[in-house]
Protein backbone atom coordinates (compact mmCIF):
# COMPACT_ATOMS: atom_id res chain seq x y z
CA UNK A 1 0.00 0.00 0.00
CA UNK A 2 1.19 3.55 -0.87
CA UNK A 3 1.96 4.65 2.41
CA UNK A 4 1.61 8.04 1.45
CA UNK A 5 -1.95 7.76 1.38
CA UNK A 6 -1.97 6.72 5.36
CA UNK A 7 0.11 10.03 6.29
CA UNK A 8 -2.26 12.01 4.36
CA UNK A 9 -5.22 10.82 6.30
CA UNK A 10 -3.60 11.07 9.31
CA UNK A 11 -2.55 14.65 9.11
CA UNK A 12 -5.38 16.25 7.03
CA UNK A 13 -8.61 15.70 8.96
CA UNK A 14 -10.54 19.17 8.54
CA UNK A 15 -10.67 21.31 5.87
CA UNK A 16 -12.02 24.50 5.42
CA UNK A 17 -16.05 24.60 5.05
CA UNK A 18 -16.55 26.31 1.52
CA UNK A 19 -14.68 26.28 -1.97
CA UNK A 20 -14.23 28.92 -4.52
CA UNK A 21 -16.47 27.93 -7.53
CA UNK A 22 -17.85 29.65 -10.63
CA UNK A 23 -19.39 33.00 -9.27
CA UNK A 24 -17.80 33.10 -6.40
CA UNK A 25 -15.89 36.42 -5.34
CA UNK A 26 -12.19 35.18 -4.03
CA UNK A 27 -12.02 38.00 -1.33
CA UNK A 28 -15.56 36.93 0.38
CA UNK A 29 -14.55 32.89 -0.01
CA UNK A 30 -11.44 34.13 2.18
CA UNK A 31 -12.96 35.68 4.52
CA UNK A 32 -15.64 33.18 5.49
CA UNK A 33 -12.89 30.48 5.55
CA UNK A 34 -11.07 32.41 8.19
CA UNK A 35 -14.42 32.23 9.98
CA UNK A 36 -14.70 36.52 9.30
CA UNK A 37 -17.90 38.03 9.35
CA UNK A 38 -18.85 39.38 6.23
CA UNK A 39 -22.02 41.41 7.08
CA UNK A 40 -23.93 41.59 10.47
CA UNK A 41 -27.25 40.46 7.98
CA UNK A 42 -25.82 37.39 7.28
CA UNK A 43 -27.17 34.60 9.69
CA UNK A 44 -26.89 30.65 8.67
CA UNK A 45 -29.81 28.50 8.89
CA UNK A 46 -32.40 31.41 9.38
CA UNK A 47 -31.03 32.94 6.12
CA UNK A 48 -32.47 29.82 3.94
CA UNK A 49 -34.60 26.89 3.56
CA UNK A 50 -33.85 23.20 2.22
CA UNK A 51 -35.63 22.31 -0.60
CA UNK A 52 -33.87 18.85 -1.44
CA UNK A 53 -31.62 16.45 0.31
CA UNK A 54 -30.26 13.48 -1.11
CA UNK A 55 -27.52 11.17 0.38
CA UNK A 56 -25.63 9.10 -1.40
CA UNK A 57 -22.64 6.79 0.72
CA UNK A 58 -20.70 9.63 2.12
CA UNK A 59 -22.23 12.39 0.00
CA UNK A 60 -24.23 14.73 1.41
CA UNK A 61 -26.18 16.73 -1.87
CA UNK A 62 -28.33 19.52 -0.73
CA UNK A 63 -30.53 22.44 -2.82
CA UNK A 64 -30.94 25.04 -0.93
CA UNK A 65 -32.72 28.66 -1.56
CA UNK A 66 -31.84 32.06 0.32
CA UNK A 67 -34.17 34.15 1.47
CA UNK A 68 -35.27 36.71 -1.34
CA UNK A 69 -35.93 39.51 1.54
CA UNK A 70 -32.45 38.76 3.19
CA UNK A 71 -30.45 38.87 -0.28
CA UNK A 72 -32.61 42.01 -0.75
CA UNK A 73 -31.52 43.38 2.81
CA UNK A 74 -27.63 42.33 2.02
CA UNK A 75 -27.68 44.19 -1.01
CA UNK A 76 -29.05 47.37 -0.03
CA UNK A 77 -27.46 47.04 3.27
CA UNK A 78 -24.30 47.22 0.89
CA UNK A 79 -25.45 50.11 -1.17
CA UNK A 80 -25.95 52.37 1.24
CA UNK A 81 -22.24 51.78 2.91
CA UNK A 82 -21.20 52.30 -1.00
CA UNK A 83 -23.96 54.99 -1.77
CA UNK A 84 -21.32 58.03 -1.98
CA UNK A 85 -18.61 55.72 -4.04
CA UNK A 86 -21.51 54.66 -6.84
CA UNK A 87 -21.57 56.92 -9.96
CA UNK A 88 -25.38 57.21 -10.96
CA UNK A 89 -26.34 59.20 -13.76
CA UNK A 90 -27.96 62.68 -13.27
CA UNK A 91 -26.95 62.55 -9.09
CA UNK A 92 -24.28 64.00 -7.59
CA UNK A 93 -22.39 60.78 -5.80
CA UNK A 94 -24.24 60.17 -2.75
CA UNK A 95 -26.92 61.85 -3.42
CA UNK A 96 -29.06 59.08 -5.37
CA UNK A 97 -31.93 57.36 -3.59
CA UNK A 98 -31.66 53.80 -2.67
CA UNK A 99 -34.34 52.99 -5.15
CA UNK A 100 -32.41 54.07 -8.40
CA UNK A 101 -28.83 52.69 -6.70
CA UNK A 102 -30.56 49.16 -6.66
CA UNK A 103 -31.63 49.92 -10.32
CA UNK A 104 -28.57 50.91 -11.42
CA UNK A 105 -25.89 48.41 -9.20
CA UNK A 106 -28.12 45.99 -7.64
CA UNK A 107 -27.68 43.25 -10.21
CA UNK A 108 -23.89 43.81 -10.19
CA UNK A 109 -23.90 43.34 -6.26
CA UNK A 110 -26.18 40.65 -6.01
CA UNK A 111 -23.71 37.74 -7.22
CA UNK A 112 -21.34 39.16 -3.79
CA UNK A 113 -24.14 38.91 -1.68
CA UNK A 114 -25.18 35.20 -2.86
CA UNK A 115 -21.61 34.30 -2.24
CA UNK A 116 -21.10 35.10 1.03
CA UNK A 117 -24.66 33.81 2.14
CA UNK A 118 -24.13 30.88 0.38
CA UNK A 119 -20.62 30.27 2.18
CA UNK A 120 -21.89 31.38 5.18
CA UNK A 121 -25.57 29.06 5.60
CA UNK A 122 -23.09 25.90 4.35
CA UNK A 123 -21.03 26.45 7.48
CA UNK A 124 -24.34 26.98 9.58
CA UNK A 125 -25.51 23.43 8.14
CA UNK A 126 -22.19 21.47 8.49
CA UNK A 127 -22.30 22.70 11.89
CA UNK A 128 -25.96 22.36 12.82
CA UNK A 129 -25.62 18.63 11.30
CA UNK A 130 -22.80 17.72 12.91
CA UNK A 131 -20.99 17.18 9.10
CA UNK A 132 -17.07 16.13 9.28
CA UNK A 133 -16.40 17.08 5.95
CA UNK A 134 -13.36 15.14 4.11
CA UNK A 135 -12.56 17.68 1.57
CA UNK A 136 -13.78 21.34 0.65
CA UNK A 137 -17.47 21.61 -0.15
CA UNK A 138 -18.55 22.52 -3.48
CA UNK A 139 -21.04 25.33 -3.79
CA UNK A 140 -22.57 26.12 -7.11
CA UNK A 141 -25.25 28.55 -7.78
CA UNK A 142 -28.17 27.89 -9.79
CA UNK A 143 -27.64 30.40 -13.15
CA UNK A 144 -31.32 30.05 -13.29
CA UNK A 145 -31.90 30.53 -10.28
CA UNK A 146 -29.54 33.11 -8.60
CA UNK A 147 -30.92 32.99 -5.13
CA UNK A 148 -30.83 29.07 -5.18
CA UNK A 149 -27.30 26.80 -4.84
CA UNK A 150 -26.69 23.26 -4.58
CA UNK A 151 -23.97 22.06 -1.85
CA UNK A 152 -22.45 18.98 -2.11
CA UNK A 153 -20.32 17.94 1.20
CA UNK A 154 -18.59 14.41 1.14
CA UNK A 155 -17.91 13.57 4.74
CA UNK A 156 -15.42 11.18 6.76
CA UNK A 157 -16.47 7.68 7.02
CA UNK A 158 -17.10 7.25 10.75
CA UNK A 159 -14.92 4.39 11.96
CA UNK A 160 -15.59 2.83 15.25
CA UNK A 161 -12.76 1.11 16.50
CA UNK A 162 -13.60 0.07 19.98
CA UNK A 163 -10.92 -2.60 21.33
CA UNK A 164 -8.50 -3.28 18.45
CA UNK A 165 -9.65 -7.15 18.05
CA UNK A 166 -7.01 -9.89 19.25
CA UNK A 167 -5.25 -11.31 15.81
CA UNK A 168 -3.65 -14.26 15.62
CA UNK A 169 -0.43 -14.05 13.45
CA UNK A 170 1.30 -17.06 11.79
CA UNK A 171 5.21 -16.03 11.45
CA UNK A 172 6.99 -18.18 9.23
CA UNK A 173 10.73 -18.22 9.22
CA UNK A 174 13.50 -19.81 6.88
CA UNK A 175 15.75 -22.64 8.30
CA UNK A 176 18.53 -20.92 6.91
CA UNK A 177 18.02 -16.98 7.11
CA UNK A 178 19.16 -14.17 4.66
CA UNK A 179 18.09 -11.22 4.15
CA UNK A 180 15.32 -12.17 1.72
CA UNK A 181 13.73 -14.47 4.18
CA UNK A 182 13.46 -11.79 6.75
CA UNK A 183 12.05 -9.33 4.17
CA UNK A 184 9.40 -11.99 3.00
CA UNK A 185 8.26 -13.28 6.62
CA UNK A 186 7.73 -9.39 7.38
CA UNK A 187 5.54 -9.01 4.37
CA UNK A 188 3.75 -12.13 5.19
CA UNK A 189 3.34 -10.80 9.05
CA UNK A 190 1.93 -7.50 7.15
CA UNK A 191 -0.58 -9.51 4.83
CA UNK A 192 -2.14 -11.60 7.36
CA UNK A 193 -2.60 -8.64 9.85
CA UNK A 194 -4.10 -6.24 6.82
CA UNK A 195 -6.35 -9.18 5.81
CA UNK A 196 -7.74 -9.18 9.66
CA UNK A 197 -8.10 -5.43 10.17
CA UNK A 198 -10.32 -6.11 6.79
CA UNK A 199 -12.24 -8.57 8.12
CA UNK A 200 -13.03 -7.00 11.58
CA UNK A 201 -13.50 -3.47 10.93
CA UNK A 202 -16.41 -2.84 8.32
CA UNK A 203 -17.31 0.78 6.65
CA UNK A 204 -18.10 3.02 3.66
CA UNK A 205 -15.37 4.66 1.32
CA UNK A 206 -15.46 7.29 -0.48
CA UNK A 207 -16.09 6.49 -4.20
CA UNK A 208 -13.88 9.37 -5.77
CA UNK A 209 -10.83 8.38 -3.46
CA UNK A 210 -11.21 4.63 -4.81
CA UNK A 211 -11.55 5.61 -8.49
CA UNK A 212 -8.72 8.30 -7.99
CA UNK A 213 -6.52 4.92 -6.73
CA UNK A 214 -7.66 2.72 -9.10
CA UNK A 215 -6.79 5.35 -12.05
CA UNK A 216 -3.25 5.33 -10.63
CA UNK A 217 -3.03 1.21 -10.12
CA UNK A 218 -4.14 1.05 -13.47
CA UNK A 219 -1.76 3.45 -14.88
CA UNK A 220 0.92 1.71 -13.22
CA UNK A 221 -0.15 -1.63 -14.86
CA UNK A 222 -0.27 -0.21 -17.91
CA UNK A 223 3.59 0.77 -17.60
CA UNK A 224 4.63 -2.27 -16.08
CA UNK A 225 2.93 -4.22 -18.83
CA UNK A 226 2.74 -2.35 -21.73
CA UNK A 227 -1.01 -2.83 -22.24
CA UNK A 228 -4.52 -1.99 -20.65
CA UNK A 229 -5.82 -4.14 -18.83
CA UNK A 230 -8.45 -6.65 -19.97
CA UNK A 231 -11.92 -6.45 -18.01
CA UNK A 232 -11.22 -9.34 -14.91
CA UNK A 233 -7.83 -7.67 -14.38
CA UNK A 234 -9.33 -4.45 -14.00
CA UNK A 235 -11.51 -5.56 -11.12
CA UNK A 236 -8.79 -7.12 -9.78
CA UNK A 237 -6.72 -4.05 -10.22
CA UNK A 238 -10.32 -1.68 -8.83
CA UNK A 239 -10.34 -4.16 -5.63
CA UNK A 240 -6.60 -3.05 -4.97
CA UNK A 241 -7.40 0.51 -4.77
CA UNK A 242 -10.71 -0.19 -2.49
CA UNK A 243 -8.18 -2.00 -0.12
CA UNK A 244 -5.60 0.17 -0.02
CA UNK A 245 -8.38 3.06 0.60
CA UNK A 246 -9.72 1.34 3.39
CA UNK A 247 -6.50 0.59 5.06
CA UNK A 248 -4.82 4.23 4.40
CA UNK A 249 -8.43 5.41 6.49
CA UNK A 250 -8.29 2.94 9.15
CA UNK A 251 -4.30 2.68 9.63
CA UNK A 252 -4.43 6.76 9.92
CA UNK A 253 -7.50 6.41 12.37
CA UNK A 254 -5.29 4.05 14.63
CA UNK A 255 -2.74 6.54 14.11
CA UNK A 256 -4.93 9.52 15.09
CA UNK A 257 -6.58 7.59 17.81
CA UNK A 258 -3.27 6.19 19.78
CA UNK A 259 -1.11 9.43 19.20
CA UNK A 260 1.22 7.76 16.83
CA UNK A 261 3.46 10.23 15.23
CA UNK A 262 6.58 10.31 13.48
CA UNK A 263 9.39 12.46 15.87
CA UNK A 264 10.48 15.40 13.95
CA UNK A 265 14.06 14.40 15.04
CA UNK A 266 13.41 11.32 13.04
CA UNK A 267 12.18 12.96 10.18
CA UNK A 268 15.11 15.45 9.93
CA UNK A 269 17.70 12.31 10.13
CA UNK A 270 15.91 11.01 6.96
CA UNK A 271 15.92 14.01 5.08
CA UNK A 272 19.54 14.09 5.96
CA UNK A 273 20.46 10.78 4.82
CA UNK A 274 18.53 11.54 1.52
CA UNK A 275 20.99 14.53 0.88
CA UNK A 276 23.99 12.92 1.76
CA UNK A 277 23.38 10.75 -1.07
CA UNK A 278 24.07 13.96 -3.32
CA UNK A 279 26.78 16.08 -1.78
CA UNK A 280 27.00 18.33 -4.89
CA UNK A 281 23.18 19.48 -4.11
CA UNK A 282 22.94 18.18 -0.42
CA UNK A 283 21.15 22.09 0.77
CA UNK A 284 19.13 22.24 -2.37
CA UNK A 285 17.97 18.74 -1.63
CA UNK A 286 17.34 19.63 2.39
CA UNK A 287 15.57 23.23 1.19
CA UNK A 288 12.92 21.17 -1.58
CA UNK A 289 11.58 19.22 1.37
CA UNK A 290 11.30 21.70 3.57
CA UNK A 291 9.56 24.09 0.76
CA UNK A 292 7.51 20.92 -0.50
CA UNK A 293 5.23 19.49 2.28
CA UNK A 294 4.23 16.59 0.01
CA UNK A 295 7.42 15.65 -1.23
CA UNK A 296 8.37 15.51 2.99
CA UNK A 297 5.15 13.82 3.62
CA UNK A 298 5.99 11.28 0.76
CA UNK A 299 9.26 10.49 2.13
CA UNK A 300 8.23 10.34 6.08
CA UNK A 301 5.10 8.21 5.20
CA UNK A 302 6.72 4.80 5.28
CA UNK A 303 7.88 5.65 8.84
CA UNK A 304 4.31 6.56 9.88
CA UNK A 305 3.07 3.32 8.55
CA UNK A 306 6.15 1.12 10.10
CA UNK A 307 5.04 2.85 13.28
CA UNK A 308 1.20 1.53 13.42
CA UNK A 309 2.09 -1.79 12.48
CA UNK A 310 4.63 -2.03 15.02
CA UNK A 311 1.88 -0.76 17.54
CA UNK A 312 -1.02 -3.06 16.36
CA UNK A 313 1.34 -6.34 16.26
CA UNK A 314 2.19 -5.73 19.95
CA UNK A 315 -1.17 -6.80 20.45
CA UNK A 316 -1.33 -9.46 18.22
CA UNK A 317 -1.13 -13.29 19.35
CA UNK A 318 2.48 -14.51 16.96
CA UNK A 319 2.87 -17.99 16.52
CA UNK A 320 6.35 -18.65 14.60
CA UNK A 321 7.01 -21.54 12.58
CA UNK A 322 10.09 -22.70 10.86
CA UNK A 323 10.01 -23.54 6.81
CA UNK A 324 12.49 -23.97 3.94
CA UNK A 325 13.21 -20.55 2.47
CA UNK A 326 11.73 -22.06 -0.56
CA UNK A 327 8.36 -22.64 0.75
CA UNK A 328 8.12 -19.20 2.56
CA UNK A 329 9.37 -18.04 -0.77
CA UNK A 330 6.22 -19.87 -2.88
CA UNK A 331 4.18 -19.17 -0.03
CA UNK A 332 4.50 -15.42 -0.07
CA UNK A 333 5.58 -14.62 -3.94
CA UNK A 334 3.25 -17.52 -4.89
CA UNK A 335 0.18 -15.65 -3.86
CA UNK A 336 -1.71 -13.64 -5.02
CA UNK A 337 -0.23 -10.11 -6.07
CA UNK A 338 0.48 -8.16 -2.92
CA UNK A 339 -2.56 -5.47 -2.67
CA UNK A 340 -1.33 -4.29 0.33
Amino acid sequence: MDAILIFFFANVRSLPYARREGQFAACAATAILRGEPTSQLENTMESARIISEQVHGLSHEYRIELDPERVRAAIDERLRRSGRKLAVPGFRPGRAPLSVLRAHHGKRLRAGVVDHLAISVTRGLIAERGLSPRSRPSIRIDNEAPETFVLKVDVTPEIELGEIPEICILRLQASVGDNESAALSAEHVRRQLFDALIAHYRFPVPEEMVAGEHARVVAGYRDAVGEEPDPATDQELATIAERRIRLALLLSEIACRNSIEVPRAEVEQLVERVADGDPEHEDEIIDYYLDHPTAMAELQSPLLEERVVRFLLERCRITDETVAADRLRALVLGAAADVS
